[in-house]
């Protein structure tokens, strides 16, 4: 994860970074059209690593659905960015809540939390097995 006053290409090359020093490389990165996720050096960084790039068709939200559910609750927990004293307060309650989004909250679909149900599936995944969406 990364955390910046702005957003931009420098901000989601972080987070790229940051996700790959953590977890493999993904065989698909999908997102939407920001002009972020277009930035040469972003881009370079996804096919150095063997990682092929999709993209969301203009005006079509729904094929990103996880992302923009969480970004709808990110937006209302951080509306009122001047209820935080100081920049670090606000990280502070970033980093705790997408720990809470992730090892807490039910995921609907998955009837767990989604660290749960990656830790679930992390065994089939090695084998190159198929982990149901939905496990008993």
């Amino acid at each position: 994860m990364a955390v910046s006053l702005r957003k931009g290409a420098p901000l989601t090359i972080r987070a790229l970074w940051a996700a790959l020093f953590h977890y493999p490389r993904p065989e698909i990165f999908h997102s939407d059209n920001g002009k972020e996720y277009e930035a040469k050096a972003f881009i370079a960084v996804l096919e150095e690593g063997g990682s092929r790039i999709s993209r969301s068709h203009p005006g079509g939200p729904w094929e990103n659905g996880y992302q923009e559910s969480f970004y709808d609750k990110f937006k209302v927990n951080f509306a009122d960015l001047n209820r935080f004293d100081t920049l670090g307060e606000l990280v502070a309650e970033i980093y705790r809540m997408v720990w809470v989004y992730n090892h807490t909250r039910i995921h609907s679909a998955l009837k767990m939390p989604p660290a749960a149900f990656a830790e679930k599936a992390a065994p089939s995944l090695k084998n190159g097995e198929f982990l149901p969406l939905n496990p008993v």
